[in-house]
């Protein structure tokens, strides 16, 4: 099973690694390109300036998940945690990482005094295994985001 942590600096390769594999997943990854350095350099960011959960099995990274916490914009004194990245190594789903990962979010957030948190998942061909198994976690859709290339 799955250690969940915070993220720290030490990290950052095994997140460098998992960043690569999620824009090569992503739709439109053509269109957010960015190199080593760079990633590097948004992911010391949001190791200091966000809260980073990451999954470990036998001393290895196998998932992560990004989180900021805001105020809603129509109600400024209630916060909201917004996921921003979500990835689990595809050998290890269908485990209790990824799971586990959404549930140390929803209790940082709970901590935090957030009134809600929400999740997101990328639209990639047939595959509704995420957005089910969100349902199954008592999450609902309440926005859609579209995207277009220009």
């Amino acid at each position: 099973m799955a250690t969940i942590r915070r993220a720290t600096a030490d990290d950052a390769e095994a997140l460098l690694v998992m960043a690569r594999k999620f824009v090569a997943f992503a739709p439109y990854h053509d269109k957010a390109t960015a190199t080593d350095d760079e990633l590097r350099q948004i992911i010391n960011y949001l190791t200091n300036n966000a809260t980073m959960f990451v999954a470990e099995k036998c001393g290895v990274v196998i998932g992560m998940l990004v989180a900021v916490l805001a105020p809603v914009w129509y109600a400024p004194s209630c916060k909201v945690a917004t996921e921003l990245a979500w990835w689990v190594e595809h050998e290890h789903r269908g485990g209790t990482a990824a799971i586990r990962l959404i549930q140390a979010f929803e209790n940082w957030a709970r901590n935090e005094q957030a009134v809600m948190v929400t999740m997101s998942n990328l639209e990639v061909g047939d595959n509704n295994r995420v957005s089910s198994m969100l349902a199954r976690m008592g999450y609902r859709m309440t926005e859609q985001s579209h995207t277009k290339g220009i």
